[in-house]
């Protein structure tokens, strides 16, 4: 079954906002972790944990678009 297990210790915070990501009282701490911790370097996973988590409606993306706007038009083209 589970080939290969480790033991973490978490502060009664970090326990708490994982168990918050359960989505049943059936499913695993290390099932949870799979499904919302992004694989780090796989611009796959990322793209699959920024649709999961609807990043898109978060607070604050109105500032980041209009700096990247902001940028857009004031980048230099150096090719031309």
């Amino acid at each position: 079954m589970h080939e290969h297990m480790k033991t973490i210790t978490l502060d009664d915070e970090a326990y708490g906002i994982l168990k918050m990501w359960k989505s049943s009282q059936r499913e695993s701490f290390s099932r949870v972790v799979k499904r919302v911790v992004p694989v780090p370097g796989t611009l796959g996973a990322f793209v699959n944990f920024v649709e999961r988590a609807e990043t898109d409606s978060l607070a604050g993306n109105d500032l980041l678009q209009q700096s990247v706007d902001l940028r857009n038009k004031t980048k230099h083209d150096p090719w031309i």
